[in-house]
């Protein structure tokens, strides 16, 4: 078997994406980590063993919890941090460095996919995860562009399933 048939990868906007114009609620929030976690739940019903995540801020390290949450109870769930470079974590908030560093310790596997920083690093990453996965869960601000729709349209290109929580 194929290990991408029993293997999703996430995507999804950082923060500032989420909520531009700085309203974000605790509502928000929970609602988007709610709906995250229910595609989640789903795609392990649906005999998914594996996530690929790319440990961005936002959707990324809220997935990444997610299902280190659920190893608790499916012990064959891994999950898979693909870095796009050593540093990414630098100039970031702290709790955000704290997510990335709680996610990364307990994760199955990490993989790295530049030595050092380079510009099309983490498009290399998206791309790493699309052609190592059969699904992709996402939360997609629709016509926001950057690295989500890119890996967005990727994954269709490459004929993945698409799971995707669509903002307004």
């Amino acid at each position: 078997m194929d290990p991408r048939e029993k293997t999703a990868c996430f995507t999804g906007h950082r923060p500032e994406k989420l909520f531009p114009s700085d309203t974000e609620t605790a509502a928000q929030v929970l609602e988007i980590r709610r709906s995250l976690h229910a595609r989640i739940l789903q795609a392990v019903d649906d005999g998914y063993t594996t996530f690929l995540c790319g440990m961005a801020q936002g959707v990324d390290l809220w997935a990444g919890d997610m299902v280190l949450s659920l190893q608790e109870s499916v012990r064959q769930l891994k999950l898979v941090a693909v870095l796009p470079y050593p540093a990414s974590v630098r100039g970031w908030p702290p709790e955000w460095q704290r997510s990335y560093l709680r996610v990364l310790k307990f994760c199955t596997e990490a993989v790295l996919i530049c030595p050092d920083y380079r510009p099309d690093c983490y498009y290399q990453r998206n791309r790493y995860m699309v052609d190592h996965a059969s699904r992709l869960i996402g939360v997609w601000r629709e016509g926001c562009p950057g690295g989500t729709q890119y890996t967005i349209q990727y994954a269709e290109k490459k004929g993945l399933e698409l799971d995707l929580i669509l903002l307004p």
